[in-house]
């Protein structure tokens, strides 16, 4: 199958599986924003931060005759839906909707933009990040469980979408409003929310949500086939983001550095091992350049303080509702 190589023009009809999600509803902010009419298949309810107009299909891409009907008459796909799970049984699931799952979207035979993570490039320090084409492991601290099992499975899910000539998006840590789950946003709150935050001392790159969905459009509109861009407008510390949050929320930062020798001794602990080993991930300087992106796509970022106020905002605002 090979896709028309540079869409002039944004499509009329695009399927947006995973649209209900966090990043999913950026994508189809970004669409609604170019009056594409937008249908998503996505088993959970609702986004609701969706603008009105949305053809919302409750289904799994796994579901081929679901799947079919969704697709049906749309220009473009944009496969968002993808799995993290560290649940037991969660290395099945992540290998049935991130791999079994992309197959089946590529398969419709239609323009698409794949999802993937920022967990399958390479990263570097502040002064020298990593790059779409550089290795994603560093061989002195690899990834353990869930993180591995993640990184493989999207790693095969690349594949398969280049193959085909899909256009793939890296994005790196996602923030602002929206995370309906708290699957990708809680655990930055919650350190916010902490009396002293326990630093790691590593950091990444973080994203708007907003920012992340329009450069899934624009990866279509203008990137090359086959190819991975990168999605990370700066490369913050994880203690200096906190700091922010914490600000924004009227409280002093105050912060304890976590000893590298005392995460590797838990590392050995069985019942700490998957604790201790994301702790050793955050530990690291694990920041990425979004140069390709900016280049060819022409992807110009926001700052990433005004999401994370809108990302707070949101959280609270939600907490509150939760308890009327």
């Amino acid at each position: 199958m090979i896709h028309r190589k540079f869409p002039s023009i944004p499509p009329r009809r695009a399927l947006v599986t995973g649209g209900a999600g966090f990043v999913g509803h950026g994508v189809v902010r970004a669409l609604q924003a170019r009056r594409v009419q937008v249908r998503v298949l996505d088993p959970a309810p609702a986004h609701p931060l969706w603008h009105p107009g949305v053809d919302h299909l409750q289904g799994d891409v796994l579901d081929r005759q679901t799947l079919s009907v969704a697709a049906a008459g749309v220009d473009a796909v944009f496969h968002v839906a993808g799995l993290w799970d560290g649940s037991p049984g969660g290395e099945a699931r992540m290998r049935q909707l991130n791999v079994e799952g992309t197959r089946r979207v590529l398969e419709l035979g239609i323009p698409t933009v794949c999802c993937s993570s920022s967990i399958t490039c390479g990263f570097g320090p502040g002064g020298r990040p990593g790059g779409e084409d550089e290795p994603s492991e560093s061989p002195a601290r690899p990834l353990r469980g869930t993180g591995r099992t993640y990184r493989e499975t999207k790693l095969e899910a690349e594949a398969l979408a280049a193959g085909a000539g899909a256009w793939i998006v890296n994005p790196d840590y996602v923030i602002g409003p929206g995370d309906v789950g708290g699957v990708v946003t809680r655990g930055l709150l919650t350190a916010a929310r902490l009396p002293v935050f326990p630093d790691p001392g590593g950091g990444k790159g973080f994203v708007d949500v907003w920012d992340c969905g329009e450069a899934h459009v624009l990866a279509l509109e203008r990137g090359q086939p086959g190819r991975r861009y990168l999605l990370a407008a700066e490369s913050r510390s994880y203690a200096d983001v906190v700091a922010t949050l914490r600000r924004l929320r009227g409280q002093r930062h105050r912060r304890v550095p976590i000893p590298h020798p005392l995460v590797e001794a838990a590392c050995r602990v069985p019942r700490l091992r998957q604790t201790a080993g994301a702790l050793e991930q955050m530990s690291l300087p694990r920041y990425r350049s979004s140069a390709r992106a900016r280049r060819e796509l022409a992807w110009s970022p926001g700052p990433v303080d005004p999401a994370l106020a809108r990302m707070l905002a949101w959280s609270e605002t939600a907490a509150r509702r939760r308890t009327q």
